[in-house]
Parts: structure tokens; sequence; C-alpha cells
């Protein structure tokens, strides 16, 4: 069979104006009228088990109406960004499935006012235990719900409120330029970059080249840090408002709700992880002691300590990705040439694709799909052995009910990064030693980033929330200097705070999208464990793919005692840092091997 390169929509559509979508269009219309219309009256569901049950089947049904024109649209737009009439088309079909799902936005708000006797007796029916899980969520979290006209308010307000601002900022910085450093050959030689392009060139191996892109990236970050911090300051307001309007506790509230787990999970996690920001000073130590400097600038963090001259063709890549999931289990290797074979995977750069790398699932029915820019380096194979690893997450997860067809944040890094793994030791096995050293580094810089930077970056949002909650506006200089100590307390001594660094919250987005960091960490983390707990019993395979396999119809903890892990175990957590932890041990000796320290 020929591997495809290319996306084959068809599945979806054949274009933005595909008679298909229309129809889809109308009947989501009719449908979700009609739902409104009959449940709206009918009250019975309420307290009536087989009212529920019918009520439940019919939204279950509905909802999953509309997916192939959202997706068909956006995954177009990833690989012709600048096309004005795909935008055109996104803009109009998400103005038009919001409109529809006002319409029955009154079933959800509704199922929350359900007694108490009632809810007991629903969540302990056979007849609705495949929507035992969705109506728990809406029972424990109907505290926190407003009325229907309040929801469309908050709903018609947050792109105002939130998005517009977020938007503006990145717009902003997107079309900022600048005179720097490039190579041209093995020379250096001044070119205009946008800011992305000068970002990235902070890691450049040659130190003219990166010193100067830090310059320009110091000066266009100063130059909208006033306007930043206007947006920043908006973005915690509006979130102060809508947390009080719920009634939240505390700022990260909504975030773990909509994770489906509990403040003690994501304390002992992010807590365990503060505890060991040793071990990501141990590593920046080693780094500077690799590049022969005494301390690396705040940008020099993710600078190679070499090049690795041997490439992997995409070819290549899909081979070894095979090789690894052979050794893993049939059904994931079933799943893999379904996408590789089947035009599920977008391979290379061109004019007009976006950077990057992703892997969606949206529609329950529908395919899911991979993004790539692959370029021959050899973190390109790794990269798309992750995209993998949540190809076949969400794969795996249609043995679900629609319903409960998604996976929450915390848990959705986990099967991405447990596929990585794999492919990175089989990597390692075919590399010289110096090679090795040179991608073991890469890969604890790596997790250094998802675990300890994250954390970091999620230990400055609780305070910076709660400092705004109780001071009101906060300067430029007051975000700046809490988001340094929070940048230091996970760098240490070996990289150093210079003047400009205490800006590089102003393009960090996830702030903007708040507490979400923290899955980062935590999926890394339950993939290292989980690995772990497979090396140690290959069996232990069929609990991972039962883990897989289960969307939201558990709640994550729910989904690891069920397997056997405790979440809310410190020395759990511990266990997926010290796999880190081994590995920087190991890299360290082989430098000594090298004569490199």
């Amino acid at each position: 069979m020929k591997l495809q390169t290319q996306w084959n929509l068809s599945a979806l559509g054949s274009g933005i104006n595909d008679p298909v979508f229309a129809q889809e269009r109308t009947l989501v219309e009719k449908k979700y009228a009609a739902f409104a219309r009959k449940w709206k009256k009918d009250q019975s569901f309420l307290h009536d088990e087989k009212s529920l049950k019918k009520a439940l089947d019919t939204y279950q049904t509905i909802t999953e109406l509309g997916t192939k024109e959202l997706t068909y649209i956006y995954l177009m737009r990833q690989v012709h960004s600048t096309d004005i009439a795909l935008q055109k088309a996104e803009k109009k079909a998400e103005e038009f499935y919001q409109e529809q799902a006002q319409v029955i936005r009154f079933f959800v708000l509704t199922l929350g006012t359900i007694e108490k006797k009632y809810q007991k007796k629903f969540l302990s029916s056979k007849e609705l235990e495949t929507y035992h899980h969705f109506l728990k969520g809406i029972f424990d979290n109907a505290e926190f719900l407003l009325s229907e006209k309040e929801e469309y308010i908050l709903s018609l307000k947050s792109g105002v409120a939130h998005g517009n601002w977020q938007s503006m900022l990145a717009e902003f910085l997107s079309k900022q330029s600048r005179e720097v450093f490039v190579m041209d050959g093995k020379k250096t030689v001044k070119k205009r970059q946008t800011f992305a392009e000068i970002q990235s060139l902070t890691h450049h191996t040659n130190k003219r080249v990166r010193s100067a892109a830090a310059t320009a990236v110091h000066e266009i970050l100063a130059e909208f840090a006033p306007l930043a911090e206007k947006e920043f300051n908006s973005i915690l307001e509006n979130k102060k408002i809508n947390d009080n309007l719920r009634g939240y506790t505390r700022p990260d509230h909504a975030r773990i709700l909509s994770d489906d787990i509990n403040f003690e999970i994501v304390d002992t996690m992010t807590g365990v992880v503060t505890n060991n920001f040793k071990l990501a000073k141990d590593y920046y130590t080693l780094k500077s002691q690799l590049l022969k400097t005494e301390k690396l600038a705040y940008h020099e963090r993710n600078v190679p300590v070499g090049n690795i001259t041997s490439k992997h063709s995409y070819e290549q890549s899909v081979d070894l990705v095979r090789q690894t999931l052979e050794r893993i289990d049939n059904e994931f290797v079933e799943i893999y040439n379904d996408m590789i074979y089947g035009g599920r995977i977008d391979v290379y750069p061109r004019e007009g694709k976006r950077g990057g790398a992703f892997c969606m699932y949206w529609g329950y029915s529908d395919p899911v799909y991979v993004m790539l820019n692959h370029t021959n380096r050899i973190t390109d194979t790794t990269t798309l052995a992750h995209e993998i690893g949540h190809a076949i997450h969400g794969t795996l997860t249609k043995k679900e009910a629609p319903i409960n067809y998604d996976t929450p944040m915390f848990v959705a890094e986990i099967a991405s990064n447990f596929c990585e793994e794999y492919v990175f030791d089989l990597i390692n096995e075919e590399l010289s030693d110096k090679e090795r050293l040179i991608l073991n580094m890469e890969k604890i810089g790596g997790a250094v980033s998802s675990i300890m930077r994250q954390v970091a970056g999620y230990n400055f949002e609780r305070e910076i929330h709660d400092v705004f909650r109780a001071e009101g506006y906060l300067s430029k200089e007051q975000i700046g200097t809490i988001f340094s100590k929070h940048m230091k307390s996970y760098m240490g001594t070996s990289v150093t705070q210079d003047a400009g660094s205490e800006n590089w919250w102003v393009y960090w987005s996830h702030f903007r999208s708040p507490f979400y960091v923290y899955t980062y960490a935590s999926g890394l983390l339950l993939a290292n464990a989980m690995r772990a707990y497979v090396k140690e019993n290959p069996a232990y395979i069929d609990s991972v793919k039962k883990f897989f396999s289960t969307g939201t119809s558990m709640s994550p903890q729910e989904l690891f005692d069920s397997i056997g892990i405790d979440i809310t175990d410190a020395a759990f957590w511990q266990s997926g840092i010290d796999e880190i932890k081994d590995l920087l041990k190991e890299t360290k000796k082989l430098a000594k091997k090298l004569g490199k320290i």
C-alpha cells in the first residue's frame, strides 16, 4: 500500500459550498427546534426515568450533528491559512452553531435543577447507566450554573471581554518584525524576520544569531508590555467577575471542574513537581557545562548541545513508529495503518500551511486527523509518534457512547507521551554515544519544559490571580516581578534572569486560558508512570488500553482507580519524575564518558 501524505477529507465534505453542509444545517435547525419545543413543554424528565432516557437519547443524537462542516473548514484553514473565503466560512459556521447551541442550552441547565431524591434514583438506574457520569457531572456542578439568560449573556460577552483582547495582542505580535542575524551558509547576515521566526532563532546554536534574536524579542515585548498590561488586567478582571457570579472558591476552580478532577489531585501533583524543581536546576547546570559557559542566558535554555546529523525521511519515521507499536499492541498497529494509508495525515510543510503538529478528533462519527510539518529531523519521528498516540486514544474512545466521546485535558497528553517515549527508546538504540547525549539532553529539556516550567507557570498564575483579587489593577512591573520569581524558582542559578526576560509573560498565550498549563505536567508524568508499570508487567498494557478506550464515562480518578493507580498519592507522581531523574543520571555518565564535563 502507498503512504498518503496529504489529507483526504472526502469523508467530511468536498468544499466549503458542499450542499451536504447546507442540508446538515437545515437538519440541525429543525432537530434543535423540535427538541426545545418538546422538552421545554414536557418536564417529565425531571422525575421520570423513562422520559429522561428518551430526552438524553435524543440530545446525544442531535448534538453529534454539524461536526463535519466545522471539522472540514478547520482542517482546510490549517493548510490554506491565508484563504479569505475559508476565514469567512469558518466565522459563518461558528456563528450558526453558537446560535443553535443556545436553542438547547436550557436542557443541561434544567437537568441541574432535578431534586436530590430523583438525582439519587437516576444515578443508580441501570437504564441510565450510559449517562451516569454525564448526569453526575451536571448534578455536582449545578451550584455553579446560572440561569439560561445569564448563561447566554456570559457566552455572548466571552468574545468581547476575553477573546478579542487575547486575539488583538496575538495579532499585533505576529505582525512585528526586526532585522536580526541569520545564517547564510557559514556566514551571519542581517535579515528581517517575523516575531515567530525571531523567537525560534533565540535557540540557535550560533551565539551571535541567538543573542541578536533575544535582543529583538526583548525590544518587541517591552514595546507591547503596556498594551499587554491592559489586556492581561482585563482578562484577570473578566475571570474574577465570572468566578464571583458562579461562586467558585478559588481562581483555578473552573479549570479543575472542566478537567473532572479535584483540588487534592492538582495540589498533590503540582506540589510534588514544585518540590522537585532541583531536577530542572541540575539539568540547566549540566547544559551550561556542556555549552562551556558559566551561566545560560534566559533565552538559551533550549539551545541544543550539538547537532544530530542523522536524518529520518518520512518513510523511515513511519517504519520506526510501526516497529515501536508492534512491540506494544496489535490494535495500535491497525489504527496506525489506517492513519498512514488512509489520507488521515498531512505530512509536509508547504506555502500557506501553518506550523506545528496536532491531532484532531471532534465528531464521534468522523475520522481522526493528524497534521505534521515533517522536515526529516529525528525529532520529527518522535512528533509522529506523539500525534499517533493521540490518534490511538481518539480512535479507541469511539468504543464509548457519543455523549462520553471526549478527553479531559488532565489526561489528554498521556497516550501521546506514552507512544513518544517508546519511539525515543528505539531511536536511541541506533545512535552513537555522541548523538545519544544530544538527544537525551533534548528529551530531558522537553520534560523540564512540560513539567517544571509549566508548573512554575501554574504557580505564577495562582499568585497573579490572588494578588489581582486582593489589590486590583496590576502594573506590568508587578506582573513581571512575580513572573520572574516563579521562573527563577525552577531554573535556579545556572540561568540568568537577564533584563527583558521579565516580560516573557507577554506572549505566553496559555496564561490567557487560565490554569491550562498544569495539564502538560500531568500528561507526561502519568505517561511515564504507566510506561514503568508496563515495563514491570507487560500484561499491564491491557489496563493501558482500557484507559485509552474510556472517555468521560468515568472521572479520571475513577478510571485510574479501576486500573490500580492512585493519583492522590504523592509517591505515584514522584515515580513519574524519578523516570526523568534516572535519564539525567544516565546522561551525566555519558557526558563524563565522552569527556564533555
